[in-house]
C-alpha cells in the first residue's frame, strides 16, 4: 500500500490573500519547540517525506533549522511556496535542505493576478526566482510548479504552458479549484469551473508543454493521497469532503494514519 503524504501546515498566515484558497484560517500557531517535538515525532515515527507548506511556510521563525534537522535525518523536504519571501539570500540559505521547492503560479496576467488575490508582482517574482535558478543550476533540488485552474485564468492558461516551457521543471500539478473550505467554499461560485472545461485545460497543457510529468487533483484526491498536520499540531485527515481531527503530532504517534 502506498504510504500517504505528509503535509505539514506549519503555519495558517500567508502574506498572500488568494480568494479561491482552501487552506485552515485562525489557527494558533506552535513555538519552534513545539514544532521541533513534532519534527521528532515523525522522525521517530519513520516519516521519509514531509511537504512543508501553510499558509506560507517561510513566514515560520525557526524553519531553515527544522529544515536542516529533517535533512540530516534523511527525510526529503518538499517546500511548497508563493515565492513571495524567497530571495537569493534564502535560496542560498535553505536549497541545501530541500530536495523539492514547489513554486505557485495560476497565471502570467498582472491583473488576473490581482483578481484571485496573489497581487501583480506575483509572476515576475515567479519569473525571478526561476531565472536564478536556472542560472545558478542547483542540481540538488527538484522544482515543482502548483497551478489551480479556475474561472479566471481557464482561457489564458496556456500562457502558463508557454512560460514553464522555459525552464527545467520536473513536475507539474494542475489542481481544479475545489470549495474544500474557508475561502473557496465562501468564493466557490466565483472560482468553480466543471470537469470537463478541467479535462480540456488539462489535455491542452500535456499536448502543449515539454514537462513530462504533469499531474492532476480534484476533489477525491485530497481525500487518498494526504495527511494533514495543522499550524497547531492537529493531525487532519479528510473523509468525505469533512476534515476529521484524529490526533495531535506533538503527542501522538502518526505512524498508524501513514
Amino acid at each position: 500500500m502506498k504510504e500517504l503524504e505528509i503535509c505539514w501546515n506549519i503555519t495558517a498566515r500567508c502574506n498572500q490573500s488568494c480568494n479561491y484558497c482552501h487552506r485552515f484560517l485562525n489557527i494558533a500557531e506552535n513555538t519552534y519547540e513545539e514544532n521541533l517535538k513534532i519534527l521528532n515525532n515523525l522522525i521517530l515515527a519513520d516519516v521519509k517525506a514531509i511537504t512543508w507548506t501553510g499558509g506560507e511556510a517561510l513566514l515560520v521563525d525557526g524553519l531553515d533549522k527544522l529544515l536542516a534537522i529533517s535533512h540530516e535525518h534523511g527525510i526529503k523536504n518538499k517546500l511548497i511556496t508563493n515565492g513571495k519571501l524567497l530571495t537569493q539570500d534564502r535560496i542560498i540559505n535553505i536549497i541545501k535542505y530541500l530536495d523539492n521547492i514547489t513554486l505557485s503560479i495560476d497565471s502570467t496576467d498582472n491583473e488576473i493576478n490581482e483578481k484571485l488575490g496573489r497581487g501583480k508582482e506575483h509572476y515576475s517574482t515567479i519569473k525571478n526566482i526561476l531565472d536564478y535558478i536556472k542560472a545558478n543550476d542547483f542540481n540538488n533540488v527538484k522544482i515543482n510548479i502548483n497551478s489551480v485552474a479556475n474561472r479566471y485564468n481557464l482561457d489564458s492558461f496556456s500562457e502558463i504552458t508557454n512560460f514553464l516551457n522555459n525552464y527545467n521543471i520536473d513536475s507539474w500539478r494542475i489542481f481544479k479549484f475545489m470549495p474544500l473550505r474557508e475561502k473557496a467554499i465562501l468564493n466557490s461560485n466565483q472560482f468553480s469551473i466543471t470537469s470537463k472545461e478541467f479535462d480540456k485545460l488539462v489535455s491542452q497543457a500535456k499536448l502543449k508543454s515539454n514537462i513530462k510529468n504533469i499531474q492532476t487533483r480534484v476533489e477525491e484526491d485530497m481525500e487518498n493521497k494526504y495527511i494533514l498536520i495543522l499550524a497547531d499540531g492537529s493531525i487532519v485527515i479528510t473523509e468525505n469532503g469533512i476534515d476529521k481531527t484524529v490526533g495531535n503530532a506533538k503527542i501522538d504517534s502518526i505512524k498508524k494514519y501513514i
